[in-house]
């Protein structure tokens, strides 16, 4: 079975695709918190873990899940009337920034701490507040911003939303790829 087949009956929709990413991204935010109370516990910092977790946060979170936010169903929504400024994509859109820099952010303290110039803490507390810009993010999307887009998309955008989502997993990303970061994402 092809690997973008597993998640078939959860693409269901304009954002039935988003929704099954969330899931994903929740999935690797569970276990990153586990694996930051060890830490803390420990009082030191497991590099692999962060490095394997930001190769996760660009690859998949940056680049697929919000590489198919912004440039399939954004747009999609604005031609529907969902407004972009002062509205519920601009706030997505300023939060998917913001999530860029705390990634670089925390990308940046970890070399420091290997040239033993950050503490474990200033790498915790930034990594922490990633995680709860995601959770909250995601909670906006799925409670506001998505059930409204289902609300506003015709058949025909969900025919192509749905295909500029392929294009973004399946020719930008690779399919196998995807699947390995989904595998990721468990195993952080």
């Amino acid at each position: 079975m092809h690997p973008h087949h597993a998640h078939e009956h959860a693409h269901a929709g304009l954002t039935g695709s988003l929704i099954a990413d969330h899931e994903t991204i929740l999935t690797a935010l569970d276990r990153l918190e586990l694996r930051l109370s060890e830490m803390k516990r420990r009082g030191a910092v497991d590099v692999e873990t962060f490095n394997k977790f930001l190769i996760f946060a660009r690859s998949f979170i940056d680049k697929c899940h919000h590489g198919k936010e912004e440039r399939c169903l954004f747009p999609c929504l604005e031609r529907r009337g969902i407004p972009r400024e002062g509205g519920p994509i601009g706030v997505m859109l300023y939060e998917h920034e913001l999530g860029r820099k705390l990634v670089w952010e925390l990308d940046e303290l970890l070399r420091s701490y290997s040239e033993g110039k950050a503490t474990p803490e200033t790498i915790f507390s930034k990594c922490e507040e990633y995680i709860q810009l995601l959770r909250q993010h995601i909670a906006k999307e799925n409670n506001v911003l998505f059930p409204a887009g289902e609300s506003a998309a015709g058949r025909e955008d969900v025919r192509e939303v749905t295909e500029c989502y392929e294009v973004i997993e399946g020719k930008e990303v690779g399919h196998e790829v995807h699947g390995e970061l989904e595998r990721l994402a468990k195993e952080l």
